[in-house]
């Protein structure tokens, strides 16, 4: 069936995704590939661009096509973007943070277009801040959700953050991102927009590369507690913040809600994706060696 091959092909791009950053982190380590950050940014554009055009142009059985999600949402919803965002941003933090103290400190992060390249500030920006946030949405909330949700919204919701955060290839950094994603890819299901997870996906990505600089500096001042006291507390009044937010546009309307779903049915779309297995298969040789 048509339906049943849109949804398996989605399955496998983030594995095929994934497959392409250990070969090309392998080809930077050798010095085969140059060490240019425009060059290794165009790459990892590249990368997800070619799995983006499968599925974009991939029909399913009713002859449709897994669209992009690029129109805009109601501005009404715009302080519900920012509260979910900035509570999405810390949570992500938080976790991976969680994690660090339990396994130790990360020895690497997986690619990384700007991992030891020195660039001015605004370089930094663009390569670790901006062009993550805009391509890899593009790809797991614009695109492969859409693809996969022709098996159903919940396992599409589940797969595409499950594979966002295998994406990046490590443990330390792995819970983070899979509560961010759920919540990106909730945000462009109710919203019917990916707007909201790029901006939501640039304010984590500031954030972190902002805690990357700020935590040796408050380490060493004995401040670090201090930190992790208020960002929990900030976390908790966003969230809050969202909730009352997204209830009151529920109300109006303007905020649709995510249908329920049998478990059940959830459980065999994702158990039934050979794709999603197969990078399970490629994290953990990333992790492991």
């Amino acid at each position: 069936m048509k339906q049943d091959r849109l949804f398996l092909t989605a399955g496998f791009m983030p594995a095929v995704v994934m497959a392409a950053f250990l070969l090309l982190e392998s080809l930077r380590q050798n010095g085969v590939l140059p060490q240019n950050i425009w060059i290794l940014a165009a790459v990892e554009v590249a990368v997800y661009l070619v799995p983006m055009a499968v599925l974009r142009f991939l029909p399913n059985s009713e002859g449709k096509r897994a669209r992009f999600r690029f129109k805009g949402y109601k501005r009404q919803t715009v302080p519900f973007v920012l509260w979910m965002s900035l509570a999405a941003a810390l949570l992500a933090a938080l976790l991976n943070g969680a994690v660090s103290s339990l396994l130790g400190q990360a020895s690497s992060s997986g690619w990384n277009a700007s991992a030891g390249i020195s660039g001015v500030w605004w370089q930094a920006l663009l390569v670790a801040v901006l062009l993550p946030a805009v391509v890899e949405e593009l790809f797991f909330r614009g695109v492969l959700f859409s693809a996969l949700e022709s098996c159903g919204t919940w396992p599409a919701l589940i797969l595409s953050s499950a594979a966002f955060a295998m994406i990046h290839g490590d443990l330390h950094n792995f819970a983070g991102p899979l509560a961010a994603g759920m919540i990106y890819g909730y945000m462009t299901y109710v919203l019917d927009s990916v707007w909201p997870a790029i901006f939501a996906h640039l304010l984590n990505n500031g954030l972190a590369l902002f805690l990357s600089g700020a935590a040796k500096t408050y380490s060493a001042l004995g401040l670090w507690p201090y930190i992790l006291l208020i960002a929990v507390f900030c976390f908790c009044m966003f969230l809050a913040l969202a909730m009352r937010t997204l209830e009151s546009q529920m109300e109006k309307g303007r905020i649709r809600r995510l249908q329920y779903q049998n478990p059940g049915a959830a459980l065999t779309g994702i158990l039934v994706s050979p794709g999603i297995w197969l990078l399970v298969i490629l994290f953990a040789l990333r992790v492991l060696y």
